[in-house]
């Protein structure tokens, strides 16, 4: 196992940039559970969504984005400390970097039309040793909340799995592949448009950022 954790290191640190393979929702389901005032929506993407009804997600017109969090599953063995680090800002930097392609504003500070996403890594399991074809497993939560008041608009959760690798593949070469892959299989755009924020009233004093982006998104609108 010693030798499999420093492989983890490596390729963590050097090679993590988007997201792992999504296992779909059944996973999920059983470790997400609705509160703070978020309803579950039952839509055609992998994991959980669940969202606060009265959200006005599309008045928003930035984001503010902390540093993402992890735990792991009980018995799991533990990243090392540089290991935690890099996976951790390579996460939120590849969130930072969507939000910017999207043009969508990225504030530092808390401010009256900016929502926060906190990222958060869940059950990050090292030691699959029931699960002989798996590498690596992890949930990945993202919430939404108001920067001001901290009330939870959406949350969406995905369990993702690192396959064991075919022959002719090395394990740090499947980690690679893995990891190249987390955010971009976690639907934002979808997540989004299923909350119907292209339509959404606008808070007064707010440009509608958000809600300008989702309409531009969909041809004819």
């Amino acid at each position: 196992m010693s030798a499999f954790r420093a492989l983890l290191t490596v390729a963590i640190a050097s090679t993590m940039s988007c997201a792992v393979f999504s296992t779909g929702d059944a996973f999920s389901r059983r470790r997400v559970r609705p509160i703070d005032g978020l309803e579950r929506l039952q839509v055609s993407l992998p994991g959980v969504l669940e969202v606060r009804e009265d959200h006005r997600i599309g008045s928003y017109d930035a984001l503010l984005i902390p540093p993402a969090t992890l735990s792991y599953k009980r018995g799991s063995p533990p990243l090392t400390p540089p290991a935690k680090r890099a996976f951790l800002s390579l996460l939120r930097e590849s969130m930072i970097d969507a939000t910017r392609a999207a043009a969508i504003p990225v504030e530092q500070a808390p401010g009256p039309c900016v929502m926060t996403i906190d990222l958060r890594v869940s059950g990050l399991n090292l030691e699959l040793t029931d699960r002989a074809d798996q590498l690596v497993e992890l949930t990945l939560v993202m919430q939404f909340r108001d920067s001001m008041s901290g009330m939870p608009l959406l949350r969406y959760a995905t369990d993702n799995r690192v396959p064991n690798p075919n022959r002719g593949v090395t394990q740090d070469q499947q980690i690679r592949k893995g990891l190249r892959r987390i955010v971009a299989e976690m639907n934002i755009a979808g997540a989004f448009r299923a909350t119907g924020y292209a339509d959404d009233t606008i808070n007064p004093g707010c440009k509608g950022t958000l809600a300008a982006r989702g309409r531009a998104a969909v041809p004819g609108r």
